[in-house]
């Protein structure tokens, strides 16, 4: 419930133009291990794997980007057969840091795939209406990485799976000097 309540007001300041960003410099594999730690605690019915990460610095709102590393693993949990696989995968690629999430689970058909962002946003088939969920969380994930300078995406096969990616611009060179 709290969630739900803390989703609506988060959505409610970001269509209210009132973001705010509390950016500090970070390294993303340590996030992801902390995120990676809390998963595992609370989820024992999923295979939660990671991807060799190497340490990659940037700078960002450390919470913003933890909750959508945790919303996209959520929904990998939800949307995944129990006893499933789910791997988080990060790396640096072409000047951008790239996050993902995937999964064994249903897939999204591809004309689902350009709306998934879309607020309240649910994709409607025999086996989501068991699926709890208000259709916020990717939208609010894609508004956080949007106000990063980032970018989601989604690539996935019906009954085979999903990966849910974004990106984030790496800290540059004098920037890492500053910090």
């Amino acid at each position: 419930m709290t969630a739900m309540i803390k989703g609506f007001l988060n959505a409610s300041s970001f269509e209210a133009g009132k973001i705010y960003l509390n950016e500090e410099t970070f390294e993303m594999n340590l996030l992801i291990d902390e995120i990676l730690e809390d998963t595992k605690l609370l989820n024992s019915s999923h295979q939660v794997l990671l991807s060799p990460c190497t340490p990659i610095s940037v700078n960002a709102d450390r919470d913003k980007i933890g909750q959508v590393i945790q919303n996209f693993l959520s929904n990998a949990i939800k949307y995944s057969p129990k006893g499933g696989k789910i791997e988080l995968s990060c790396k640096a690629l072409d000047g951008m840091l790239q996050v993902g999430v995937h999964d064994e689970g249903l897939g999204i058909k591809i004309q689902d795939q350009a709306k998934l962002f879309d607020r309240y946003y649910r994709i409607e088939s025999q086996d989501t209406p068991k699926i709890a969920g208000f259709g916020l969380g990717l939208y609010l994930s894609s508004e956080i990485i949007q106000h990063h300078n980032g970018k989601v995406w989604v690539e996935s096969e019906v009954d085979k799976g999903s990966s849910f990616y974004f990106n984030l611009p790496l800290l540059s060179q004098e920037n890492k000097n500053e910090s």
